[in-house]
């Protein structure tokens, strides 16, 4: 089983990177990385992005029913309801723009707790008052294409919290964004690993 995780930003991906000693593939003009049965693929922010590249990347797929989707990124969390640096399993995606809403992992059974998450069209930094869960700007993309080529089914997807949707956007450097990752490596590779076996 080929195990495809998606990520935003390049220091999301990087401590997946490192953590795997994945090599860069340069058969794309985006990032993607590779090794064994795990493959990295870094899109860039917002829906645009993503929707081009995992079309792209989704395209090439010749054989899919040997493949599961991770996207493993930040999210913005409520403040009372998650800590900053807790990891969840996401069960339902909305959208601020959106009715339409994916529901997921429905039959795999992961000791990370679940959550629900609202992508967004802009960064949320007034603390979130209209939003009762997470919020991140692709999880619904990353849905919308994957339903497209009708695999919903084997899509997960991870977030970690990293602010309780009260910050700057200019508050994130690439350190604190990778730090919250590997913080939670350990967390992803068991996941990771009882996934292959799902």
């Amino acid at each position: 089983m080929r195990q495809i995780i998606i990520s935003a930003l390049q220091a999301e991906a990087e401590p997946i990177i490192n953590h795997y000693n994945l090599e860069q593939d340069s058969n794309y003009n985006y990032p993607v990385f590779n090794r064994d049965n795990l493959t990295m693929i870094c899109t860039g922010v917002g829906r645009e992005n993503v929707r081009r590249v995992i079309f792209d990347y989704y395209s090439k797929i010749l054989e899919w029913s040997n493949f599961q989707f991770i996207n493993v990124g930040i999210a913005g969390g409520k403040k009372g309801k998650c800590k900053i640096g807790q990891c969840f399993l996401i069960d339902r995606v909305f959208d601020d723009r959106l009715d339409k809403v994916y529901k997921l992992n429905n039959l795999f059974d992961s000791k990370i707790s679940s959550n629900r998450i609202t992508t967004v069209t802009n960064p949320v930094i007034d603390g979130g008052d209209k939003h009762n869960w997470l919020v991140d700007m692709e999880a619904h993309e990353i849905c919308s294409i994957t339903d497209d080529f009708d695999y919903l089914k084997n899509l997960f997807i991870i977030k970690i919290v990293s602010d309780y949707m009260d910050i700057a956007e200019n508050f994130f450097n690439y350190n604190r964004v990778k730090d919250l990752v590997e913080d939670n490596l350990l967390q992803i590779d068991k996941f990771l690993d009882e996934l292959q076996k799902y």
